[in-house]
């Protein structure tokens, strides 16, 4: 964790600066003060564990992604991500948080998970919601690495652990004390149940010779208001736990870039989440105008914007998808949670 890379160059090429690609400012608490997070309520102590709280950083400029160090320069480091993604999952983000760790082996040699991904309760809820794993490094001098993923309403924690000393069973355990450690919010939004992402077992019917069309008014207007009411539905849905929670699949394998996910098994649209910081490019049907042949809706969500790219005219692979948010100009953005509108074509 964190890999943003391709998009601050992605939207920085398109004049649209996401906070996940802006420079981290430093927040400066003395080091005896408690902090807390203003959105969710987190309050994150001196120390956690006998591990003293070290340099907390803010991606955004409004705390939509955090990052804080316990523990720095010492033999057992910890580091906790506080942030919203563009797509709230569990499941789908620690799937993200953990390519990281088993495919970028430049401290871990070639690390291999020391157990199953273990579903667990986290304080103050009643479901099983969070997800945690150890690893065992191929090389160096870690002795483990681990990973742990909590949801809070819209916002999720994340729990970073590194060790010289502790072996792979100490190290989970000193996780369970991490978590303990964070002062939670008495009242903590009820999340579903996480389930480990599996394989697809469909197929995605993306066509190879699938390219973006040219951009017009109804498409900026329509793609950014249907954000809008999906987002709002969405939030009603949770609020109600009226139907299941989607079920996401991963299609392919995973690349440090990026893994691609199905809800419910999809052929005909697919979430592309980049890196693991809560960055997301989204293929769908667009809504069909005059009886007309459907085209494909292309999109990034970051944390605090949904932005409107260029249809495709048919369903494009993910690695097509991928490279026309490098290349294509946006045509319309919003600002998340208001109705705010940006015309850019």
């Amino acid at each position: 964790m964190r890999f943003t890379t391709f998009f601050a160059f992605a939207l920085c090429a398109a004049a649209i600066s996401p906070v996940a690609a802006q420079d981290q400012a430093r927040i400066d608490v003395p080091a005896t003060a408690s902090w807390k997070h203003a959105e969710t309520g987190l309050v994150l102590r001196p120390s956690i564990a006998g591990y003293p709280r070290g340099t907390i950083a803010d991606s955004s400029g409004s705390e939509l992604d955090v990052m804080v160090q316990y523990a720095e320069g010492g033999a057992t480091r910890v580091t906790l991500y506080i942030f919203r993604p563009s797509l709230m999952s569990v499941p789908i983000w620690f799937d993200r948080s953990e390519t990281q760790i088993l495919l970028r082996n430049d401290a871990f040699g070639t690390p291999v998970p020391a157990g199953a991904i273990r579903a667990f309760a986290p304080p103050h809820a009643d479901t099983a919601s969070g997800l945690q794993r150890v690893y065992v490094p191929g090389s160096g001098a870690y002795k483990s690495t681990g990973l742990v993923m909590v949801p809070l309403g819209e916002w999720l924690v994340a729990v970073r652990a590194s060790s010289t000393e502790l072996d792979p069973a100490a190290l989970e355990a000193r996780l369970g004390e991490v978590v303990a450690g964070i002062v939670w919010p008495e009242k903590i939004p009820t999340s579903s149940a996480a389930v480990p992402i599996a394989a697809c077992t469909g197929v995605l019917a993306y066509d190879r010779k699938a390219k973006p069309k040219k951009p017009d008014m109804t498409q900026a207007l329509l793609g950014a208001a249907l954000f809008g009411v999906v987002e709002e539905k969405a939030k009603k849905k949770e609020a109600e736990k009226a139907s299941p929670p989607t079920a996401w699949c991963r299609e392919g394998r995973p690349t440090l870039d990026y893994g691609v996910y199905r809800a419910d098994d999809s052929t005909n649209a697919y979430v592309l989440a980049a890196g693991d910081a809560g960055v997301t490019i989204n293929v769908a049907p667009a809504f069909p105008l005059e009886g007309k042949s459907t085209d494909y809706m292309l999109s990034l969500g970051t944390l605090d914007a949904h932005i409107i790219y260029p249809n495709f005219d048919k369903l494009p692979s993910p690695q097509a998808a991928f490279d026309a948010i490098g290349r294509l100009k946006p045509v319309s953005s919003t600002t998340r949670g208001s109705g705010d509108l940006t015309i850019s074509m």
